[in-house]
C-alpha cells in the first residue's frame, strides 16, 4: 500500500457497488493472484472517462477483461482495442466481455504489445497496465497514435511506493523500479505532455497530449 491502510480501506468502502460480474472477477483475481486495477484507481479512471468522453480507447494489457469492462461502462460511446499475449487469460477475457454485453465494441487482439499496431489505428485515450518494465516502450509506440488532447492513464506507476525509496527494493525488483522511475520522470518533463500523479491504489499517472 502507498497510502495509510486505514485510508485505503475507507476508499474501498466508498466505491459504489459493482455488477455481479465485476465482483466475481475481483474474487477470481484475488484467488488466483491475477493483477487487476485496484478499486479506488478504477473509480478515478471512471470519473476521468466520464469527463473526457473518448470515442476510441487503446488498452495495453487485458488480463481477464476486468479493466476493459470498467472502460466500456465509463465510456459508452467508445470503441476499445485491447491487447493480451497470454492465451488463457485472453480466452477468459473474451468470455467475460461477452457476458458483460460489450463484445460488439471491444476488439481483443492476441498480440505482444511491444510489437506495436498499424498506423491506421488512432485513439482518444490510452490505458497502460501491462509489463511494468515496458511502460516506456508502450508510450513510445502508442503516443503517436493518440490524438492531440487525448489522455494517457498509466497504472502502478508508484509500485508499492518503491519509486520513492528504490534502495528498499529487492535485487530482482530494483531494475523494474528504476525503469518506472525513469518513465515517471519522462512523463513529468516531456514538453508534449501535461502529467499529474495520483497516489491512489498502486499509483496512477494522468497525462494529456499537447500539440
Amino acid at each position: 500500500m502507498i497510502t495509510n491502510p486505514k485510508v485505503e480501506e475507507y476508499l474501498f468502502r466508498l466505491v459504489p457497488d459493482r455488477s455481479p460480474l465485476l465482483q466475481r472477477l475481483e474474487q477470481e483475481a484475488a484467488d488466483e493472484g491475477i493483477p487487476i486495477v485496484q478499486l479506488p484507481s478504477a473509480q478515478v479512471m471512471r470519473m476521468l472517462l466520464l469527463l473526457h468522453r473518448p470515442t476510441s480507447i487503446l488498452e495495453v494489457g487485458t488480463a481477464i477483461g476486468y479493466s476493459t469492462i470498467w472502460l466500456a461502462e465509463a465510456a459508452p460511446d467508445a470503441r476499445i482495442v485491447t491487447m493480451e499475449i497470454d492465451q488463457e487469460r485472453l480466452s477468459r477475457a473474451q468470455a467475460n466481455i461477452k457476458e458483460a454485453g460489450y463484445a460488439d465494441r471491444v476488439e481483443i487482439l492476441s498480440r505482444d504489445a511491444t510489437l506495436g499496431l498499424p498506423d491506421s489505428y488512432q485513439f482518444d485515450c490510452l490505458f497502460i497496465d501491462a509489463a511494468k518494465g515496458q511502460y516506456q516502450k508502450f508510450l513510445d509506440l502508442y503516443l503517436p497514435m493518440l490524438r492531440v488532447g487525448g489522455m494517457v492513464i498509466s497504472d502502478n506507476v508508484l509500485f508499492r511506493g518503491l519509486v520513492a525509496s528504490p534502495e528498499e527494493a529487492g535485487k530482482r525488483q530494483r531494475p523494474l523500479v528504476d525503469k518506472l522511475i525513469h518513465f515517471n520522470q519522462q512523463l513529468a518533463t516531456r514538453p508534449d505532455m501535461e502529467t499529474t500523479f495520483i497516489p491512489v491504489g498502486d499509483g496512477l499517472s494522468i497525462s494529456v497530449k499537447k500539440a
